[in-house]
């Protein structure tokens, strides 16, 4: 039942990751439920049969497995695993997703969105004229907005169909929504147009960068700003940054490396950049950890801030 649809590929260490027997994985090979791939075992269709059967017999909900990249589905899965031993979210919960899709709108070309000449790079995807349309059509953002019904889903859909924006999509490795003192707002009714639960949460933001793919993640962060956008602006203006009790939530994109060498270099090349990094939609954390790091932690912190402050390199902060 492990080989869920967000979980359909596993190996050796996430299954003692998971407190399951790794002995297990070659029991089920044997039996033909399982065959390798990418380093890891995917369920064959006589284990899909298998797990859709278990799930029936003993009243479980069931979902048949989607297509998938068994690689990229291992290193999530791995990188989930760690990430849920490296902090215990004390006094809160912790909301994990691999693979959302989020929707970035407009979809902007390369050289709509960033420009990198001498070593120097900037967002410009503020300056183009579609972002200007969207930020007339919908001003409005921060506390001071509370009082005011925010634009929603259709609104936006109705103003992209107007001005032919396109739509691309943005999947981060992972999404953590961590939700602290949340009894402090488990009581509170769902907010109608808040349909990415970004509302009352510090959102962490994961993504993989590989030797060699910082532009690739130059891209994808800009893309990112580009749904934190639509957040502050139609999704939950009143509380794109600021909580319903008043606290301040952190916003985070985070670099994940194999290694601590290749995050070493890879931390260095994006910071390079500076404050230009996050300057177009403050407040922005850009931090970093590895697959190397997050094996060797000893103990879990107690939250995601002593996880944020005692574990990562910091590579682009607001408050600096």
């Amino acid at each position: 039942m492990l080989f869920e649809p967000d979980f359909p590929c596993w190996d050796e260490e996430t299954f003692a990751l998971a407190g399951e027997d790794p002995a297990s994985l070659a029991q089920m090979l044997k039996e033909g439920c399982l065959i390798q791939a990418a380093g890891g075992y995917v369920l064959t269709e006589k284990g899909e049969n298998e797990r859709r059967r278990e799930a029936e017999a003993n009243w479980l909900s069931y979902a048949p497995t989607p297509s998938f990249d068994a690689e990229r589905a291992l290193w999530n899965n791995r990188l989930y695993l760690l990430m849920e031993r490296a902090f215990l979210g004390r006094f809160g919960i912790k909301e994990y997703s691999l693979d959302e899709a989020l929707p970035v709108i407009p979809a902007l070309p390369d050289e709509q969105m960033m420009q990198i000449s001498e070593g120097k790079m900037r967002y410009i995807w503020g300056e183009q004229p579609i972002i200007q349309n969207f930020l007339a059509e919908f001003p409005h953002r921060g506390v001071g907005s509370r009082g005011l019904t925010p634009p929603g889903e259709e609104a936006f859909a109705k103003w992209a169909a107007k001005n032919g924006a396109a739509q691309t999509t943005l999947c981060p490795n992972l999404i953590l929504r961590s939700r602290y003192d949340f009894d402090l707002y488990r009581k509170a009714a769902p907010y109608p147009s808040d349909k990415y639960k970004m509302k009352d949460a510090d959102r962490l933001f994961f993504f993989r960068v590989k030797s060699g793919g910082t532009t690739d993640f130059l891209r994808a962060l800009g893309d990112l700003q580009l749904f934190l956008l639509a957040q502050k602006h139609i999704y939950i203006p009143g509380y794109g940054d600021i909580d319903s009790q008043d606290q301040e939530n952190w916003t985070m994109a985070v670099i994940v490396c194999e290694n601590e060498a290749e995050l070493e270099k890879s931390a260095a090349q994006i910071a390079a950049y500076g404050k230009a990094l996050i300057d177009p939609m403050p407040p922005l954390f850009l931090i970093g950890t590895s697959i190397e790091r997050l094996r060797a932690q000893k103990q879990p912190e107690d939250t995601v801030y002593d996880w944020f402050c005692d574990q990562t390199i910091h590579i682009a902060r607001p408050d600096i």
